[in-house]
Parts: structure tokens; C-alpha cells; sequence
């Protein structure tokens, strides 16, 4: 919501915006934002507005403080009588850094997640991923082991390139007798999707039997 064709709300009250006096650019957005998720936008307060034909809104001296995560919703308005839409299609959210900077686009998460305990003491740890439209796709997969449920994102114990949306997986050599938990994020450019709750616990089990070979042959 940066640069294009518009301009600040607070500098226009909202029957001398510019559409109301040409009838041909009634046709707009209103924006709102909230301090949090979807919940916390002020729907009685716009921060912003465009014109039909905004490609990109900039909002001007609205401030962002650290370490914050604020929801940005524009809502289509008509008509003379300013007739607004209650839609939520048309949604973001921005968060910053310590510095306040803008972290970035933060990719969608994991659909589901589960674990299979194998031979040798290995842990298959499963994932399945669906690309949400208009949102961008990870560079890659954190996958997170850890003897707690307590994961904290940042450093993952693999990290799985992404190709193609669908089911993921990898395996981890893990000490017998010791219960792990699981947790795993998409990224982006540094940027992590939200980690959902970890799964567990899986022990591993070195004493297991190795799976046995199969051999498929044709018969006629």
C-alpha cells in the first residue's frame, strides 16, 4: 500500500473527496487499519482512501511501532450516497522489525502436519502445502525438532527447498529412546509464516527392524 494514484484521507472530509464532486470517480476504496489481526480494525474509522483508478494506496503519518503487527483492509465504496461494501477479501497485514522497518510479505503456513516413527531410530516428519491466491510463494521450509514443545522460530534443524505445492517431507536420525517434538514454517526472504502448534511427542527407536525389501515382479 505504497505510491500510486491517491492521497492522504484526513486531507478531505468524506463528502469533499473528489468523487463526490465528479460523478464519474465516485468509485473508490475506503481503508481501515487495526493494531493486531482481522479483529482489531476500526471499521468507523478509514485511515485512507483511493480513487477507482489506484493501482496502490500511500498512507501518509500514520506510524508503525516496533516489533507490531497492524491489518490493512480497503473496502470498495459506490455511488453518491457513498455505499461501502462489507467485504474482507481485501486484507493484509504488515509487521516490523525491531527497527520498525516493514519485516515484509509473510508467506501463508503449513496446511497439516504429522510424524511417522521408523527403523534406526529415523522420524518422517510430513507436511502438506497449498499456495493461497495473491499471496507469495516460500523459498523454502523450516522444519523445527525439539526434545520440548516449546519451538521457538528462527533456527530451524532442516531447512527444505520448495518446488511445488503439495505434500513435503524429511526424515531426521534421532537419538533411540528420546521423545521429539515437530513444528514447521514456510519462508520467504528471512520472513517465516506463523508456526502452528507443534506436534508430539514422537520417541525415536534404534532397535526397530529394518523395513523389509519388496520385490515386484510382472507374471503372465
Amino acid at each position: 500500500m505504497m505510491g500510486g494514484s491517491s492521497f492522504p484521507f484526513c486531507a478531505w472530509p468524506p463528502r469533499g473527496l473528489p468523487g463526490c464532486h465528479w460523478p464519474g470517480l465516485s468509485h473508490g476504496h475506503r481503508v481501515y487499519r487495526g493494531s493486531g489481526g482481522i479483529s482489531s480494525v476500526d471499521f468507523a474509522r478509514p485511515v485512507g482512501y483511493a480513487q477507482c483508478d489506484a493501482t496502490v494506496i500511500r498512507l501518509v503519518g500514520l506510524g508503525h511501532q516496533r516489533l507490531a503487527r497492524y491489518t490493512y483492509v480497503a473496502r470498495p465504496v459506490a455511488g453518491a450516497a457513498w455505499l461501502e461494501t462489507p467485504d474482507l477479501s481485501n486484507a493484509c497485514e504488515v509487521e516490523t522489525d525491531a527497527d520498525g522497518d516493514w519485516l515484509g510479505n509473510r508467506p501463508a503456513g503449513v496446511d497439516w502436519l504429522s510424524a511417522e516413527v521408523g527403523s534406526g531410530g529415523r522420524i518422517t516428519v510430513s507436511w502438506s502445502y497449498r499456495m493461497p491466491p495473491g499471496r507469495p510463494a516460500p523459498t523454502d521450509f523450516g522444519v523445527y525438532c525439539s526434545p520440548g514443545p516449546r519451538i521457538a522460530s528462527g533456527n530451524p534443524s532442516a531447512v527444505v527447498n520448495y518446488t511445488r505445492a503439495g505434500i513435503v517431507s524429511h526424515t531426521f536420525d534421532l537419538a533411540d529412546g528420546v521423545s521429539y517434538w515437530f513444528a514447521v514454517t514456510a519462508r520467504l526472504g528471512g520472513v517465516e509464516s506463523r508456526m502452528p502448534a507443534p506436534i508430539g511427542p514422537f520417541m525415536a527407536d534404534d532397535s526397530a527392524p529394518l523395513a523389509p525389501s519388496v520385490t515386484v515382479s510382472p507374471a503372465f
